[in-house]
Formats: C-alpha cells, structure tokens, sequence
C-alpha cells in the first residue's frame, strides 16, 4: 500500500540517502544543500510503501535563493510555478507506482494552490529514458535544454500547465 507523508526532520536522513543512491540520475546534495532546499520547498513528501520509505518528491517556488543553473533557466523564463527539483524512488521500489502517486498528488496540490505550471528537467546525457517516458504520461511537454558541469552533462526541460 502506499501512503504519501508530508516530510518532517526525522526524515532528513532518509531523503538525503534515497537522494545520493540514485546519481547521477538525481544530482548528489550533502546535508547543508539538503537542509536549504527543503527550508525552501513548497512541496516535499515522501512516498511510504507497505510503511516503509521508499522514495520522496522535493519541489521550489519561484523566487528564492538557489543557485541552480537549472533553476535558473527555469526562473528567467516562468512565473508561478512548482519547479521539481528533485524526485527519487529507492530501487527495490521502483515500479510500484510511487511516482505515479507522487505525480498525482503534486498536480492536484499545485493546482488548489494555483500554481500556474509545474516544470522539471530530465537528463539526456547521461541519458534516462524512463525519466522521459514518466513525464510524457503526465502531459509534460519539452520546452528547451541546456548543458551542465562544463558540458559533461545535458538536461531537457519539460512543463506542464495546470
């Protein structure tokens, strides 16, 4: 069964470990970089599977300090918007529909707060083609890409409107 738990600090080590197992899929935080974007979310919850954590879903407002070249490109571009920075499923957990439930439950929020648009952006190289095939199934659309890390790495931009 899964249950949805808004976060709270006896979770920090969870989120920091299910976030740091999954790179480069999901870019590695140490605990100072954690505890900021967190204080800054407006959405973070975590995805319990049978009880047990098993992934989480960490989102920013616009308008914050946060220096993300990702964050960045997004910001110069949309106003009022739910930006996913990070997602993280652990492995024994993947595919048990807690991105779904995730996905689900950040769009009905973001639309009682009326956020106009949620965003995120996917890797491309290294490439995550699961990532792209998730998004597409929620109705998110490519709207630019940029490289990262001195081009060591390329990111697609996706959006969806509310």
């Amino acid at each position: 069964m899964i249950e949805l738990k808004n976060y709270s600090n006896d979770l920090f080590d969870f989120l920091l470990e299910a976030n740091n197992i999954n790179e480069p899929e999901v870019g590695f935080v140490d605990k100072d970089r954690l505890e900021l974007l967190i204080d800054q979310s407006n959405y973070c919850k975590i995805a319990f599977y049978n009880d047990i954590p098993a992934g989480f879903l960490l989102c920013l407002p616009e308008n914050i300090d946060y220096d993300s070249m990702n964050y960045a490109w997004i910001s110069e571009r949309y106003k009022n918007f739910m930006y996913i920075d990070r997602i993280s499923i652990i492995k024994e957990f993947q595919s048990k529909k807690l991105g779904t439930a995730l996905y689900n439950d950040l769009i009905k929020c973001s639309k009682e707060e009326n956020y106009d648009i949620i965003l995120c952006e996917v890797n491309i190289y290294p490439p995550n083609p699961g990532s792209i095939t998730f998004h597409k199934r929620f109705d998110f659309i490519e709207c630019g890409s940029q490289f990262t890390e001195a081009g060591k790495k390329q990111v697609q931009f996706f959006f969806r409107e509310l």
